[in-house]
């Protein structure tokens, strides 16, 4: 079963005893930010603690000691069990030593206290030297592992309160030291992840599962506030919309692709005119997201070219083949100001290339009509150079279609070598329709 499970380090200081505070919130009097996080979270349900302390520290803080004014000092395991005597605290010992092989241990010990599906609450107050870093890459290795997932990242601002030393003359009743939440920082490298993969692939999948997940965290959340909900909303319509593009460039929708696009944009413009310090570091990102369709433009006939690039570019072979060689015939209907969503005329213009390009007498054309064909064969003859390639990328959209099952199947590095050559091959052709179209008037 899922749990809930504190992680915290223990170091050798000797920590004077404050009151911690969160969100309104105040823990008992304690020297010990572990036992103010647990009391302060333990509401989101039943909590596990595991404490990382080298030999030294645990000498110095985890058992009780007589300090030199021969005083009882309590440690934290004694703390612990006087808040909760039902607490089920752990201790594991780790090498105080910061080279290779003790990260790699450590690495290994935090790995080991992390279950399946454990929803973790981590302490980086006392962490020193490399522990952060070793801990965040854990922390990110084992949600993808173990399945496991961070409900609070947190440090104990003791440093408020001014120097240690000085902390002694302080009233018992002003010693309130704040518990910063830092989660956001392990928000931004889920970001900085899913949109590394999207540029890469044009995949937002990792984006729409981290903005969704996110949104569940907000709404359920009674302490969120009405403008934190709207942003994590704004962003989360931001994912789903690149996700929508992504599935219609993976489906071959050319028809919608330009507009979900002209979307996007729309939606990225509303996330960047949230001003809050959670999505300010995003816009970077969103810049670069923004990156991965500046092909894009007004112009119909180009975009048309740009989704079959934008596939080539993303390595998806089977769409980029189907977007080329329809966008060419998309391409005519728009300068003939034809319906490019009737079949029987896109049926035509495939014949009407073909008796073009192969110079078929028309004797023996197969078309169920032949005179508007022949109109079509006529005006696209200033564009037979042009459209050359159109038959080679039939023949390879045909055989990657029919999965590798014809005697003639090529083999799979072919294709995306053919796609890559008949991309460049067919660029001068949209730019010519583009010209076209400006002056072409149907008679």
């Amino acid at each position: 079963m899922a749990r809930n499970v504190l992680l915290s380090f223990l170091g050798l200081s000797d920590y004077k005893p404050c009151f911690y505070t969160y969100q309104g919130e105040t823990s008992s009097y304690t020297r010990f930010v572990q036992t103010a996080i647990y009391e302060l979270f333990k509401k989101d349900g039943e909590m596990d603690v595991v404490i990382f302390s080298t030999k030294e520290a645990e000498k110095n803080n985890w058992i009780d000691r007589v300090n030199e004014e021969n005083q009882l000092v309590e440690g934290l395991k004694t703390t612990f069990h006087r808040i909760d005597p039902k607490a089920n605290i752990k201790l594991v010992v780790i090498d105080s030593s910061q080279d290779e092989r003790a990260n790699w241990q450590l690495f290994d010990a935090i790995l080991n206290e992390i279950q399946e599906g454990d929803c973790i609450y981590f302490d980086i107050t006392h962490s020193f030297r490399t522990i952060p870093f070793v801990s965040l890459i854990v922390l990110n290795y084992a949600r993808l592992v173990k399945k496991a997932s961070i409900g609070k990242i947190m440090y104990g601002f003791f440093e408020k309160l001014g120097n240690p030393r000085k902390v002694d003359n302080i009233p018992v009743e002003k010693r309130l030291v704040p518990i910063i939440d830092v989660t956001n920082m392990a928000a931004l490298l889920d970001w900085t992840n899913g949109v590394d993969q999207f540029i890469r692939t044009g995949d937002a999948t990792v984006i729409q599962q981290f903005t969704s997940n996110e949104v569940k965290k907000i709404y359920t959340d009674p302490d969120s506030t009405i403008e934190e909900r709207k942003q994590v909303s704004e962003l989360r319509e931001l994912a789903n919309q690149l996700d929508m593009v992504g599935k219609l460039m993976q489906t071959a929708r050319s028809l919608q692709i330009a507009e979900e696009i002209k979307k996007f944009r729309e939606q990225l413009n509303k996330v960047r005119n949230i001003e809050t310090d959670t999505v300010k570091p995003l816009i970077p990102l969103l810049d670069e997201m923004e990156k991965k369709y500046e092909n894009f433009t007004e112009d119909p006939f180009q975009n048309l070219f740009a989704m079959a690039d934008w596939c080539e570019k993303n390595q998806l072979i089977q769409p980029g083949l189907t977007l080329l060689q329809e966008n060419v015939v998309t391409a005519i209907c728009r300068l003939f100001r034809l319906d490019e969503t009737n079949k029987d005329i896109r049926t035509d213009l495939h014949s009407a290339i073909r008796i073009l390009l192969e110079r078929i007498p028309e004797e023996d054309w197969q078309v169920k009509n032949p005179s508007f064909v022949a109109d079509i064969v006529e005006k696209l003859k200033p564009y037979r150079d042009l459209l050359k390639p159109f038959n080679p990328i039939t023949e390879y959209r045909n055989d990657i279609n029919h999965a590798g099952t014809r005697t003639d199947a090529r083999p799979p590095q072919k294709f995306y070598q053919q796609l890559s050559e008949s991309i460049q091959k067919f660029k001068p052709f949209f730019e010519e329709v583009s010209n076209s179209s400006k002056n072409y008037n149907l008679k």
